[in-house]
């Protein structure tokens, strides 16, 4: 799938760079969601979540993006109150993968009927 990553944060958004990325796989709770629609700020790349994960560990490169509108591809393994097809739009976490994507993989809690 194609992509937005970064590598570099001294670069800011010159250093954004098309890339093509595997697609993401739901992990339990997961849906992935191809995205119609995405939301970024530059200050995301200012942020300590976008360069590494919870703890603390590089997570270059990074796909940034939080905001999102898109359908519903793929369910997890106990995903529960949406389903494939369903049109949702939510909040992406800001310590995995972001929506400047043609998919994500993200929680379903964090996710919404569109």
């Amino acid at each position: 799938m194609k992509a937005i990553a970064v590598t570099d944060q001294a670069a800011g958004t010159a250093g954004m760079k098309l890339t093509e990325r595997p697609e993401p796989q739901a992990a339990i709770n997961d849906v992935v969601v191809q995205v119609h629609a995405s939301g970024f700020v530059p200050t995301e790349l200012m942020w300590p979540s976008t360069w590494t994960d919870r703890v603390h560990r590089d997570r270059t490169p990074s796909i940034p993006g939080h905001e999102l509108a898109g359908v519903v591809t793929a369910l997890g393994y106990g995903t529960t109150g949406l389903s494939v097809g369903q049109r949702v739009f939510g909040l992406a976490d800001w310590y995995r993968d972001g929506t400047l994507a043609e998919y994500l993989a993200m929680e379903a809690r964090n996710l919404a009927p569109l």
